[in-house]
C-alpha cells in the first residue's frame, strides 16, 4: 500500500467543499483520534517481506492475545509488545567449581528458553569449563547433563540450544554452578547469558 500523507484543511470564506477537502478533513479527525486513543490495529497474517530499508508493522494473535510484531526487509519476524528478558550472570577473577556462585536472578513473567551464551575473558586449557544453570535448584539439563554449556579448552565462548527445562514461570529463581574447569588454567572473567523468548 501506498504511504498517504494527509494536509490540515483550511476553510475561508467561498470555499467548495471538495471530496479532497472532506477526505483531509475525516483523515485529521482520525488522527486527532489515534493521538487520544492510539492506533488500532486488527489482527492478520505475517506479511510478505517489505521492500528494502523498510519495516512492516502489524497485530496478530499470540495464545488469544492480540500482540504486535514486526517483519524486517530481511523476512525476519520479532515481536514489539513487550522487552523479552535475558537473564545475565557474571562472575569475576579465577574460576572456582561451586554451586550458586551468584545472586539469584527472579524471574517475572511466564517465558522461554532459548539460547544459553557464555563468553570469558581468560579461556580455560587443558580442560572444558562446563557451566550447569538451575532454575529454582533444578538444572534445566537435569536429564540431559552432557548439554550443560560448555566453553572448550583454548576457547573462550560456546553457546547451546538445547534443553531438558524451557518454561519459566513468574518467581522462578535462575542460578549457575560450575561444574568443571580447566586443568591447566582454571579460567577467568565469566558471563554467562540465558535468552528467553
Amino acid at each position: 500500500m501506498a504511504e498517504t500523507t494527509y494536509t490540515s484543511v483550511v476553510w475561508t470564506a467561498g470555499d467548495t467543499i471538495t471530496e479532497a477537502k472532506l477526505d483531509n478533513m475525516v483523515a485529521n479527525d482520525r488522527a486527532v483520534d489515534a493521538m487520544a486513543q492510539g492506533i488500532e490495529l486488527v489482527e492478520r497474517a505475517d506479511p510478505s517481506t517489505p521492500a528494502s530499508n523498510k519495516v512492516h508493522v502489524y497485530a496478530k494473535d499470540k495464545a488469544g492475545i492480540p500482540t504486535i510484531y514486526a517483519i524486517n526487509d530481511a523476512g525476519t519476524v520479532y515481536e514489539l509488545s513487550e522487552v523479552t528478558p535475558a537473564y545475565v550472570f557474571t562472575i569475576a577473577g579465577t574460576i572456582t567449581t561451586g554451586t550458586s556462585l551468584t545472586p539469584l536472578l527472579v524471574v517475572t513473567k511466564p517465558l522461554t528458553i532459548t539460547k544459553a551464551y557464555a563468553d570469558i575473558k581468560t579461556g580455560p586449557t587443558g580442560a572444558a569449563l562446563i557451566i550447569d544453570l538451575n532454575k529454582n535448584g533444578t538444572s534445566i539439563w537435569n536429564a540431559t547433563q552432557a548439554n550443560r554449556v560448555q566453553i572448550a579448552a583454548a576457547a573462550t565462548s560456546g553457546t547451546q540450544t538445547s534443553f531438558d527445562t524451557t518454561a519459566l514461570v513468574e518467581g522462578d529463581l535462575l542460578v549457575p554452578d560450575i561444574d568443571q574447569i580447566g586443568s591447566t588454567i582454571a579460567g577467568a572473567d565469566l558471563t554467562i547469558i540465558l535468552k528467553t523468548k
